[in-house]
């Protein structure tokens, strides 16, 4: 657990005890990632009142989805932020863990599940020396901390898209046979699961935390909130257009191969209508009778000859009258 402090003159992080965090009056953050489990009693110390008990149990739920409800004391932001991604050539894979913000007046409460969100970085920048970048409160300390999650979900959509190209040029290579189904089939599971299940919970909980809070918003923090709800909506926006391409590239692709099975069947129905009436031909002067009419003459072997090659020039001017050829 982190208790951090922000000077309301020089609008910078410090670091407090427990002890000292309790008799300072100003904006606190107290930030928690695991192993620390048994966080309840401190956070309520500091708040001053106690937190609901289904709250709790939703700060220790990795699995819960974005969600936005308030009390009379304070008000909770369950915001999923991105631990993980694989976006190499022929992967996609996009992981989120629930940060549980818990807000007052005067105090904000982060809840990490998991070691791998990066919010540490943006506190470590602080504690470095950088300023507060909003009005002092907790709710502009929060919307800092959406604004930095925020920009890694926007990071992940040139990288997609770069790899929805690659397969592209792959399943539309006339010279090359596409072999990669169970890695577009899962990016495609993917991408619909992080659409419907991430980003557009997400962006439903913004709203609903920007038009119900009770919290005091400076105009430049309602700015900043209403910007990260913007994000979202472009990334939800995004994500959907980049589903529809992946869906449409695979509806492409059978249908360019349709196209080649198509041509091919083409040139062997032209080939069929070529030497069928030749097949015939031969088979007729083929069959084993003693006397067949012309068989016997000096130069029917050369006349069939003609005839089979007058019957062939002839298919093929009526096919290219018919532009079938």
């Amino acid at each position: 657990m982190d208790i951090i402090y922000f000077d309301p003159n020089t609008l910078r992080a410090q670091a407090l005890s427990l002890e000292q965090a309790i008799q300072t009056e100003g904006i606190l953050w107290v930030d928690i990632y695991p192993p620390d489990t048994e966080w309840e009693k401190t956070v309520e110390q500091l708040l001053g009142f106690p937190l609901y008990e289904q709250h709790i149990k939703d700060a220790h739920n990795a699995h819960h989805p974005p969600f936005y409800d308030a009390t009379h004391d304070y008000e909770m932001l369950v915001f999923r932020a991105l631990t993980h991604t694989t976006l190499h050539l022929g992967s996609f894979q996009a992981e989120s863990s629930p940060v549980v913000f818990f807000i007052s007046s005067n105090v904000l409460v982060s809840v990490h599940t998991s070691l791998k969100t990066d919010c540490h970085l943006l506190r470590t920048k602080w504690l470095r020396g950088l300023p507060l970048r909003t009005p002092l409160s907790t709710i502009g300390i929060l919307g800092s901390l959406l604004g930095w999650f925020t920009d890694q979900y926007l990071s992940i959509r040139v990288p997609f898209a770069q790899q929805l190209e690659h397969w592209q040029k792959q399943l539309l290579d006339p010279d090359s046979r596409f072999n990669d189904w169970p890695s577009l089939l899962q990016a495609s599971s993917q991408l619909r699961h992080f659409r419907m299940g991430t980003v557009e919970p997400q962006e439903e909980a913004l709203d609903a935390f920007l038009d119900e809070t009770a919290l005091q918003l400076d105009m430049r923090i309602e700015v900043r909130l209403r910007d990260a709800l913007e994000h979202f909506t472009r990334v939800s926006r995004d994500t959907e257009t980049l589903q529809n391409d992946l869906e449409n590239l695979v509806q492409i692709y059978f249908s360019a191969t349709n196209q080649r099975t198509n041509e091919v069947i083409r040139v062997l129905t032209i080939a069929s209508v070529i030497f069928l009436p030749l097949n015939l031909l031969a088979g007729i002067y083929g069959m084993n009778f003693e006397h067949i009419p012309g068989s016997g003459a000096h130069f029917g072997f050369f006349e069939v000859l003609a005839g089979m090659m007058g019957i062939t020039i002839g298919v093929l001017l009526i096919l290219h009258w018919k532009r079938w050829l």
